[in-house]
C-alpha cells in the first residue's frame, strides 16, 4: 500500500512540474500534463527494479524478487497509469478555457448592470402603457358621460 502512495506522489511531483514548465515558458512545451506526468514514474519504477534485481533480499523475509517486482513494483505502476488515463479522458470531456471559449464567454454573459438597467426599462415600459390605458379609460369614461 505504501508503494501505491510513493508513486501516486511522484506522480502530481511530474504533474506539477509540467504545470510549473509550462507556466514559466511562454509556449506550453508540455501539451499533455497527465502523460508526461508518467515518465518520473516510469524512470524511478525502473531504478527501483533495478535495485530490487541486483541486491539481495532482506534477511528474514520469504519473498521472491518475481513477488517483490510484482507487488511493490508494478501493480502501483500500472494503477497510477490507469489513474493518468482516466483523468485525461476526463479532462477531455471539459473543453480548455482558452482565449477563444473565454471570449465567447464574455461576450454571452451579460453584466449586472445591464441586466438592471433592462429590467428598470421594462418597469418604466409597462408603467408608462399602465398610465396610458388609465388615462385611455378616463377619456372613454368621460365621452360617455357626455353623450
Amino acid at each position: 500500500m505504501g508503494a501505491i502512495f510513493f508513486y501516486i506522489f511522484i506522480y502530481f511531483v511530474g504533474y506539477y512540474a509540467s504545470n510549473i514548465l509550462n507556466m514559466l515558458t511562454v509556449r506550453p512545451l508540455v501539451a499533455n500534463r497527465h502523460m508526461a506526468a508518467l515518465v518520473p514514474v516510469y524512470a524511478v519504477a525502473l531504478t527501483h527494479a533495478y535495485v530490487m534485481v541486483s541486491s539481495p533480499p532482506p534477511q528474514g523475509t520469504d519473498i521472491t524478487v518475481e513477488y517483490a517486482l510484482l507487488v511493490f513494483i508494478t501493480l502501483p505502476v500500472i494503477v497510477v497509469t490507469m489513474g493518468a488515463a482516466y483523468f485525461m479522458w476526463n479532462s477531455k470531456a471539459k473543453p480548455d478555457d482558452s482565449s477563444q471559449t473565454q471570449i465567447e464567454k464574455e461576450s454571452n454573459n451579460v453584466s449586472d448592470t445591464e441586466i438592471i438597467e433592462k429590467k428598470e426599462a421594462i418597469q418604466s415600459e409597462n408603467i408608462a402603457s399602465d398610465s396610458e390605458k388609465t388615462e385611455n379609460q378616463e377619456a372613454d369614461i368621460i365621452k360617455r358621460k357626455d353623450v
